[in-house]
């Protein structure tokens, strides 16, 4: 009797935990380079250098950013979700920040 009273009240907190918890599995995923390009390209050509050898308005060049020493996946998903002065205020989904993220760190090999 006591071990299902146990039961019916753990149950519910480690279901909920478990969901709970998924968001956040979804923010460690490393990110699709070809999505995070075709966002980049839709969303920031306007001002920035999205890809190699083509020249943004005024923004920060992609290839750039991607050879600064700072430049990791976190910084990235941390920047693109935090709202900036000289940058639209794009909402941004999880997953289209580890897209974006994994793109630009993809040119740093380039």
């Amino acid at each position: 009797m006591v071990m299902r009273m146990r039961l019916a009240i753990l149950l519910p907190l480690i279901l909920g935990m478990s969901a709970a918890l998924q968001p956040l599995a979804a923010q460690k995923s490393p990110g699709r380079v070809e999505a995070g390009r075709n966002l980049a390209v839709q969303w920031c050509t306007g001002c920035h250098a999205v890809e190699p050898n083509t020249v943004g308005s005024f923004g920060a060049d992609f290839a750039e950013i991607a050879k600064l020493p700072s430049t990791t996946a976190l910084s990235r998903k941390v920047f693109l979700q935090t709202s900036h002065p000289n940058m639209p205020n794009f909402i941004l989904q999880p997953d289209e920040a580890n897209d974006i993220a994994a793109y630009i760190l993809s040119l740093k090999r380039k």
